[in-house]
């Protein structure tokens, strides 16, 4: 077997079509802390880095971990064709953690939560193969960046402190969408997909649910909240059509759209930020979904 370019194996271990989608989820809870308060560039990038960090961090430990395991179902990996010394990927695991909270550390809760995160990582990582549940620990990994980003930029605990309903809301359909696709590509057999997989609509169903509750008592009427939901559950149905021939291309896509769930929070929230808000914030979703699924056409996403 010819093995591939190093650099192409290694972004490829780190999962680098879905760093566009993590670093928008922290975007997004820094957007819920600018409607609060001013934010300075410096929190913000230390926010993101951190959460950049924590992810890179938890691919490199799975892989490290699961290398015997991946040596007979997923031989293709790094590790299993040793390309790299799996110690290697223990030690930049080690760092990046490291590097994910000194970033963090730009005040204590947003330090609180990327030591949570690492936790979760830790759990999912010895788990995931052999306990079905492990998905909620690693559902909570992403759940929780809108929070690290929201808590790295909001203002000071004297005043608004509390993360807002919408935000919490937003972190669960995080954590609903990311188990619900989690639990779909523990198939992990990609050849053999299944046309049960049709039954997986309900969740995304239940993820744009959430918008209406998210931004209930703004005054924004249904007319700009369900629309906000329908490039989501395009995507989504598409992506679950897609599922019945392929789980990979459909796993790979549905994982592409974690940024319109941003989307689906942050238009009707622009509504009632106003001027607190700039307009481009919008951008930043639908740019990282596209991103995102370019970057699949160089190396998987899972």
């Amino acid at each position: 077997m010819k093995h591939p370019p190093k650099f192409k194996a290694f972004l490829a271990s780190v999962r680098t079509p879905n760093l566009p989608s993590v670093a928008c989820n922290v975007f997004s809870g820094i957007a819920f802390a600018a409607v609060t308060a001013p934010i300075t560039t410096w929190h913000a990038a230390a926010a993101i880095t951190s959460g950049v960090c924590l992810y890179l961090a938890g691919n490199l430990l799975n892989d490290w971990h699961d290398r015997e395991w991946d040596a007979t179902h997923r031989p293709e990996r790094a590790l299993p064709q040793h390309i790299f010394q799996a110690s290697s990927y223990l030690m930049l695991a080690i760092a990046l953690c490291g590097a994910a909270l000194v970033a963090a550390a730009i005040n204590t809760r947003s330090l609180v939560i990327a030591i949570v995160i690492i936790g979760l990582i830790l759990i999912y990582t010895k788990t995931h193969k052999v306990w079905k549940l492990a998905v909620i620990p690693m559902g909570l990994c992403r759940s929780l960046l809108p929070l690290l980003g929201f808590s790295a930029c909001a203002a000071p605990l004297s005043t608004s402190n509390q993360p807002p309903h919408a935000l919490v809301l937003f972190s669960i359909s995080l954590l609903v969408h990311v188990g619900g696709l989690s639990l779909i590509a523990r198939l992990e057999s990609f050849a053999k997909p299944s046309p049960k997989l049709t039954l997986n609509v309900f969740y995304p169903i239940a993820v744009a649910f959430t918008t209406l509750a998210a931004h209930s008592g703004k005054n924004i009427g249904l007319n700009h909240v369900w629309p906000a939901a329908l490039p989501y559950l395009a995507w989504s149905f598409v992506a679950i059509f897609i599922l019945r021939k392929s789980v990979h291309s459909g796993v790979s896509m549905l994982l592409a759209g974690i940024p319109l769930i941003d989307w689906m929070f942050l238009i009707p929230l622009s509504k009632y930020a106003g001027t607190q808000l700039s307009p481009l914030v919008l951008l930043v979703p639908p740019a990282a979904c596209i991103l995102g699924k370019f970057l699949q056409k160089i190396v998987p996403a899972t």
